[in-house]
């Protein structure tokens, strides 16, 4: 068991302690490990604030959008059946599907977020039940109607589509809608009652992973369970309802789970799709999602349901997430036979950043958060003039861009963003502790027709 660097350890923990300054975080755990050892841990704060309820490796989090690489395994399962087809269209499988033929993807390009979608408004669970009249009583996970009804509205607004990113793979761009549909493909031919039910008999069970679930009336009944915190206008929310932002179709976003249990899902990766010796799903299918299969930034690209990248000749992959009172990350290297888990209990803390820190810390690399550097470089006044205005998605992005000296200024909601630009097709916006690279799309006359955020393309509307 290699033993971690001591000074490389403080400049870690003063990294993290500074990010919880900087994001008001309640509660974080961290643990890194290989194929049989734990090899680091580190928990700080508190599950319940208000009642000093300390973290354990077994205290459950919302995992948010982790949850997109268990689909992409329950999906890849399927492949290895033979009953989904990789480069199958969408609508072989989804026929209530009606894009055009140059508008219609893939399923691998779903997959890899690139199927065409632009960012789309989500629908919320919460708000489909109530159309529903469902019962608090009624478990939303296990909902054959909030399902097909979810399925129905994705579908819907899909078919009404005017505006794609560009034709199917040509650019990547994060779509919950993709996994709505995947989601839709494993409820519809996975062969049980419910998405929620195959996942639970053949990756939760199998993989023994005993406090990993999908239902969200269990989250009541829980010892051992984190309150939700979100910080809004300088005041701190405790929130204990996990169904308050969850996504219709549960496949993007809705798996809660623990240190523990996740360690035991990232030694899947690590062991070629094994677990105890036994196979839960195919080597060659399980490496391929870790491959980038689209490029997303100069230094990481998408393979499916996983990010992929690279620092200091070390290959990894792995996946972040966020919801309210969610902030998380896992990332594992095969290179090395290494692991990494994030789990936080607040709102809009960059895990991926302290998740690519402490992959670097286990991996006896100086542990900073950055993949790659950038020099900067001034913008003419013309470039400016072709790149300020507004840009707004569906999903709810707003951002304003205003003439700056030499750059532009980045407004966005109440937080107003220092931009250095590094060529003149992408730009480094800043934060309170990170930044974040964003590519511009320009038309043949070099004006910008749309921007990166969140690895979402937002198209310009002025």
């Amino acid at each position: 068991m290699t033993a971690i660097n001591r000074e490389y350890q403080l400049v870690f923990e003063t990294f993290v302690s500074e990010m919880m300054t900087a994001y008001n975080v309640q509660g974080i755990g961290i643990v890194g490990f290989d194929r049989e050892n734990v090899l680091y841990e580190y928990i700080n704060g508190y599950r319940d604030v208000e009642q000093k309820l300390p973290i354990t490796r077994d205290t459950i989090f919302g995992i948010a959008s982790i949850s997109k690489s268990f689909t992409t395994l329950a999906l890849m399962q399927l492949v290895s059946k033979g009953v989904i087809d990789l480069d199958a269209k969408i609508n072989q499988y989804l026929p209530e599907i009606e894009l055009s033929a140059a508008h219609m993807p893939t399923i691998r390009q779903l997959l890899s977020h690139a199927g065409g979608f632009l960012p789309q408004e989500r629908f919320l669970m919460c708000d489909v039940l109530k159309t529903l009249a469902a019962s608090d009583s009624e478990e939303p996970a296990f909902h054959q109607t909030l399902a097909d009804e979810g399925l129905a509205m994705i579908v819907k607004r899909i078919n009404a589509m005017q505006d794609f990113t560009g034709a199917p793979g040509q650019y990547h761009s994060y779509s919950n809608y993709s996994f709505g549909l995947i989601t839709g493909l494993i409820q519809r031919y996975g062969g049980e009652k419910h998405y929620s039910t195959y996942m639970m008999e053949h990756i939760f069970k199998p993989l023994g992973l005993e406090r990993t679930f999908l239902a969200f009336n269990e989250t009541k009944k829980c010892n051992n369970i984190t309150k939700l915190y979100e910080n809004v206008l300088g005041h701190l929310n405790a929130l204990t309802d996990y169904r308050d932002q969850g996504f219709v179709l549960l496949g993007g976003g809705a798996i809660k789970s623990t240190l523990n249990d996740l360690m035991t899902y990232t030694r899947l990766y690590l062991n070629d799709g094994k677990i105890n010796g036994q196979p839960i799903i195919d080597s060659a299918l399980i490496k391929a999602m870790a491959l980038p299969h689209v490029s997303v930034k100069p230094y990481e690209g998408y393979g499916y349901g996983l990010v992929s990248g690279r620092f200091s000749e070390i290959d990894y992959a792995g996946h972040s997430g966020g919801l309210t009172g969610v902030s998380s990350f896992f990332g594992f290297s095969k290179t090395t036979g290494k692991g990494i888990v994030v789990l936080c209990n607040t709102s809009d803390v960059p895990a991926s950043a302290i998740g690519i820190a402490a992959l670097k810390l286990i991996n006896d690399v100086i542990p900073d958060w950055q993949l790659a550097h950038f020099d900067g470089m001034l913008w003419t006044p013309a470039i400016i003039d072709a790149t300020v205005g507004v840009y707004k998605s569906e999903e709810g992005a707003h951002i304003e861009l205003h003439p700056g000296d030499g750059t532009v200024i980045w407004h966005q909601g109440d937080d107003v963003l220092r931009v250095l630009p590094v060529s003149t097709d992408a730009a480094i916006v800043y934060h309170k502790k990170t930044w974040s690279y964003a590519p511009i799309i320009r038309d043949a006359d070099g004006r910008a027709i749309a921007l990166y955020s969140g690895s979402r393309m937002v198209r310009r509307q002025a």
